[in-house]
């Protein structure tokens, strides 16, 4: 009686633990979308606006363009995200070592049944069926395995995957330093922008306030009869056109300095006071031979750099094909434990060894060594169009900063005869409503020369800096994760005085110097 008593609870029990995996497994099919509360996102938001420029080092005093430059390598948001990538690309490489080591896998568990697993034999030869059962289980037991197994083939595939895994990591570093470079590129003439806009600006102003009261001056002389009304109608069309350019003008130069706060990461509300830089007037001379400029940037374009490790993700691709057409050898040790008081040992150990060779897979070798030899060609083709691309893109750079250059010799002439003009103008003006109308033309025509010559500058800046972008230079030093701003800046600094001296570096010819980003990474 007690036996059926205890062997009830027991079914009882697992009826019970059933039942609770049923109502489990209904109450997920019950999830349903659920929108965000509006206090929800709102907390979210405010969170981010809080992280958002949290660390940052404020900004005291006037913003050169090297400062602007360390701000954007430091606290840019996008380049932020590239780092993480770059963590992330690492962390897979480490977890991909870990594939090539052995399994250790343990395993417990619990058996229990209500009633004994017990049963006839009949026997073999005489075929005589026994009159009474026996059972080698008991009821309830527990039992626990240790082991150790290890899959050369595996192995193998997971020291290329490894290899596959490393070339991704310095990809994911080179796409980060093309952001860099092109973020440098884009901080530079973003920063030549406000800078022309921050000169600008007041003498914008008053120009507007001289023609909106200019033009209320001319509704006193219509309404007074002073002029002819053909006159004041004329007058007053060229002062409308003239408030409708410099409207957007000052537009315009708006643009440029929320552009340049969202770079290096400052809030649009902020005031920025920029300081000249040396360069604006007196862009760069640069003296260099094309032809070495060339092997320049075809040693340090990061697109050829990364078609390369392409190449050898490829290549390693066919030799994980091409080894998976080998047997795989699995060698095995584990221990064991089982409870069960009828086993004569309850503890032993197992050492094995397997052969397994999927014959099937032989068929396709011949069409695995076709695409390995497609692989490694296309990867060849793609380096090629990559070397002319970049050629070309640095002879594009090159003469669009020699066009640039003289359309600013051109500005600055341009913006010279106006000022003289407007000062003609000025010292020639007579009391009465053309005349000043007049001044006021003359003084826009002046102030848009002096925008077209400080556009010209910035366009001049850009282009100096698409021929650094070309030629794969990086003023960011490789360390730059370990220096504070301040540091970062000084380092930038002089990397820019080199540049804007002329001074660009040639091509590396001994075989084996210049920065090699391979031993950088083997070096972690």
């Amino acid at each position: 009686m007690l036996c059926e008593y205890l062997d009830g609870r027991r079914l009882g029990a697992v009826a019970s633990a059933v039942f609770c995996v049923f109502v489990l497994g209904f109450s997920g099919c019950a999830v349903v979308p659920k929108p965000l509360e509006i206090d929800e996102k709102t907390d979210v938001i405010r969170e981010d606006q809080e992280t958002l420029f949290k660390g940052q080092v404020p900004i005291t005093s006037p913003l050169k363009l090297e400062e602007a430059m360390a701000r954007a390598v430091a606290y840019n948001l996008d380049h932020r995200t590239r780092m993480i990538e770059e963590a992330m690309a690492w962390g897979q490489f480490e977890l991909a070592k870990f594939d090539m080591l052995p399994v250790l896998a343990a395993k417990a568990g619990y058996t229990s049944r209500n009633k004994e697993e017990a049963s006839f034999s009949r026997g073999y030869w005489d075929r005589i069926l026994s009159k009474s059962p026996t059972t080698s289980d008991e009821k309830s037991r527990l039992t626990a395995d240790l082991g150790l197994s290890w899959n050369i083939l595996d192995f193998g595939v997971s020291y290329y995957q490894a290899h596959q895994e490393a070339d991704r990591y310095l990809i994911s570093q080179g796409n980060r330093q093309k952001l860099v470079q092109r973020m440098l590129q884009q901080t530079r003439v973003a920063y030549m922008r406000a800078y022309a806009a921050q000169v600008l600006k007041p003498e914008v102003k008053r120009t507007l306030d001289e023609c909106r009261t200019a033009l209320d001056h001319l509704d006193i002389l219509a309404k007074e009869r002073v002029q002819a009304p053909l006159t004041t109608l004329q007058n007053r069309r060229a002062l409308l056109e003239l408030i409708g350019q410099l409207e957007a003008i000052e537009q315009s130069l708006v643009t440029a300095e929320v552009e340049l706060k969202s770079l290096i990461n400052v809030k649009p509300s902020q005031e920025l006071i920029l300081k000249a830089p040396a360069c604006f007037d007196a862009p760069p001379v640069i003296t260099a031979d094309i032809e070495d400029l060339e092997l320049t940037a075809l040693q340090n374009s990061l697109d050829i750099e990364e078609q390369i490790y392409n190449a050898r993700i490829e290549r390693n691709e066919s030799r994980k094909a091409l080894l998976r057409l080998f047997p795989g050898l699995e060698l095995g040790f584990s221990g064991h434990y089982d409870s069960n008081s009828y086993l004569v040992h309850k503890t032993w150990t197992e050492a094995s060894s397997h052969v397994t060779w999927n014959l099937m897979r032989l068929f396709s070798g011949p069409k695995v060594r076709e695409i390995a030899e497609i692989r490694e060609d296309l990867a060849k083709v793609r380096r090629l169009a990559l070397n002319m691309a970049v050629i070309s893109r640095l002879h594009i750079s090159w003469q669009r900063y020699q066009d640039s250059t003289n359309q600013m010799k051109r500005a600055r002439e341009l913006d010279d005869l106006e000022r003289e003009i407007a000062r003609h103008t000025e010292a020639t003006v007579a009391a009465d409503a053309g005349s000043r109308v007049e001044q006021i033309r003359s003084e826009a025509s002046s102030l848009r020369a002096k925008l077209r010559r400080y556009e010209a500058q910035a366009n001049t800046q850009d282009a100096f800096g698409s021929l650094l972008m070309s030629l794969g230079l990086d003023a960011v030093p490789v360390e730059f994760q370990t220096m504070n701003l301040e540091e970062l800046t000084a380092a930038i600094s002089r990397q820019l005085e080199k540049w804007d001296a002329g001074v660009l570096p040639g091509p590396i010819l001994s075989p084996g110097a210049g920065m090699d980003r391979t031993s950088e990474f083997e070096s972690k």
